[in-house]
């Protein structure tokens, strides 16, 4: 993955958290990055917590990992570690 931009915004509409699938609504904190992944040039929006949460995953690497499937702010593996009680 080559990075092209990864930097902290305010947002002007909802975007859809790449990270744990939840909304990140108008106003919100959030993270956006630019870059291209097998060939492809790719945009995307993360709550900060969640782009954190994916800078901490030590399975992240060429495959990447499945948009919006995580646990917001959490790793899989913390996920699996102390799931949320719901």
């Amino acid at each position: 993955m080559d990075s092209l931009t990864d930097k902290e915004v305010i947002t002007r509409k909802t975007h859809v958290c790449a990270w744990c699938g939840e909304d990140i609504e108008p106003f919100q904190s959030a993270n956006y990055r630019s870059y291209v992944f097998q060939g492809d040039f790719t945009t995307d929006y993360m709550h900060p917590e969640c782009h954190d949460a994916m800078n901490r995953a030590d399975y992240f690497d060429d495959e990447g990992f499945d948009p919006g499937v995580n646990t917001r702010g959490k790793t899989e593996r913390e996920s699996e570690e102390a799931p949320d009680a719901e």
